[in-house]
């Protein structure tokens, strides 16, 4: 007998969740109108197609042929290799026995690698339970013989797919959803089941759900953001641009370490931040900075006021500013951008301003306190040094607006502004330093032409 072969799924960053499909095997996509089960379908074909593999598509519609073809050629990554064998779907509903020796005849003809039935539901439709049972049992028997990936795509809520014998007879279940988030709607994908995948592997994917982008480019899936390499702890101090608050933080910042600066409207943060990059970019260090509220060009100019030159190493390829409008972020596929230019520049320093902004995009706390969770432990995985802001709001109770960052992060500094005797004066403290001893009072600091001055 011959053995499980893997090949890829066709699928953007779908490899690098299940690492793959096995063939020959069925795998059922499922889900309800609209979610991109047909699109996801067709991607696999194409790319299947373009790396010479023989697809055959086989969809079960009410469109007439031509139709069909305009509507497959608004797919911009859809291959015109891809063998169609179109099947009349009120005709399959009626007379399905017919329709599965058409099938079965075309598949023994054409004898694809890969074949989608889009969908699979509608067959047997009209049968009691007990003869549905059956007549699935004989289709299953004819994919056996068929040795090919066989991709099914069925109209299915995930609470209908464990009473369907088409799940019990697949080796793999996908499932796409569209949730509402705030006042954003999300795509996502789950993997509910996936035969002869590594146990390890699996129990990292099975739990979980994964955001997926939906284009007529096709489908992306966004893996979340993990740590492939140990953190590597150092007690070597480096730069934060600040002189006076590396004094108070006896010798500098920790190498591989996070700290958040949490202060109100116009006390700094982001010029804080500039000059973390700024004197790393002086030292030939790889850098990002991340921002949301302000745009790169406008970035530019506000740092060219402190003398930090950031075109020029832009230009140079030391530093990538990754902008995105708050309302626009997914987090997930924000953080793989991150992830992409870290590993393409060898970056040592990340500037993130305002990740009070990611409230828009995850409302609820916890998401937000995972996405950090995940991000700053990738970063520190890869030996980078960054620097992230929030808001902060003084009253009696000093409040940092995100708490949970202040848990997460390893140091915590605090900038304030308050009037005194008609002038507005700035103080700062640091609030925490894991692993160093630091200078616990609070100083008053300067925004000076020369940037932030302690």
């Amino acid at each position: 007998m011959d053995e499980l072969r893997d090949i890829p799924c066709g699928i953007n960053n779908l490899d690098d969740i299940l690492g793959g499909f096995k063939t020959p095997s069925t795998i059922l996509i499922a889900g309800t109108a609209g979610v991109g089960k047909t699109t996801m379908a067709l991607q696999m074909l194409s790319n299947a197609a373009k790396q010479g593999e023989k697809t055959l598509y086989i969809p079960l519609t009410t469109e007439a042929p031509d139709k069909l073809k305009k509507f497959l050629s608004t797919f911009e990554y859809f291959d015109e290799s891809v063998q169609i064998h179109e099947i009349n779907r009120p005709v399959a509903e009626k007379d399905p026995l017919t329709t599965l020796i058409d099938m079965g005849n075309v598949i023994a003809s054409a004898n694809p690698d890969r074949v989608v039935i889009d969908p699979i539901t509608p067959l047997g439709f009209g049968f009691v339970e007990q003869e549905k049972r059956r007549f699935i049992y004989t289709f299953d028997s004819m994919v056996q013989e068929w040795n090919s990936l066989v991709v099914l795509t069925g109209e299915l809520l995930i609470n209908e797919i464990h009473n369907s014998v088409i799940s019990h007879l697949a080796d793999g279940i996908i499932y796409l959803s569209r949730e509402d988030v705030g006042y954003r709607t999300n795509n996502y994908l789950q993997v509910l089941k996936m035969r002869g995948v590594d146990q390890k592997v699996r129990s990292r994917y099975i739990s979980r759900k994964y955001r997926c982008g939906l284009t007529s480019e096709g489908i992306t899936v966004y893996p979340h953001l993990k740590s492939i390499k140990d953190i590597v702890f150092s007690d070597n101090k480096i730069k934060s641009g600040t002189d006076g608050l590396d004094k108070m933080l006896n010798g500098g910042m920790m190498e591989n370490s996070t700290m958040l600066v949490a202060g109100g409207s116009g006390t700094g943060k982001t010029i804080f931040g500039l000059q973390f990059i700024n004197i790393g970019l002086l030292d030939n260090e790889p850098c990002i900075i991340v921002t949301f509220e302000e745009r790169p060009e406008q970035l530019i100019i506000e740092a060219n006021q402190f003398g930090f030159d950031l075109a020029k190493y832009i230009d140079s390829g030391l530093l990538k500013i990754i902008y995105s409008e708050p309302d626009n972020v997914c987090p997930s596929e924000h953080a793989m951008r991150i992830k992409r230019y870290v590993e393409s520049m060898g970056v040592k320093r990340v500037f993130f301003d305002g990740i009070v902004n990611l409230e828009i995009t995850l409302p609820d706390p916890l998401q937000i306190r995972g996405y950090l969770h995940s991000l700053t432990d990738y970063l520190k995985s890869n030996s980078i040094t960054s620097v992230f802001t929030t808001e902060f709001v003084s009253n009696d109770k000093d409040t940092i607006i995100n708490p949970d960052a202040s848990f997460i992060m390893d140091s915590v500094v605090i900038l304030k502004q308050v009037q005194s005797e008609n002038k507005l004066r700035r103080y700062t403290y640091i609030l925490k330093s894991r692993g160093t001893k630091y200078d616990n009072g609070i100083r008053e600091y300067s925004i000076t032409d020369d940037g932030f001055i302690l």
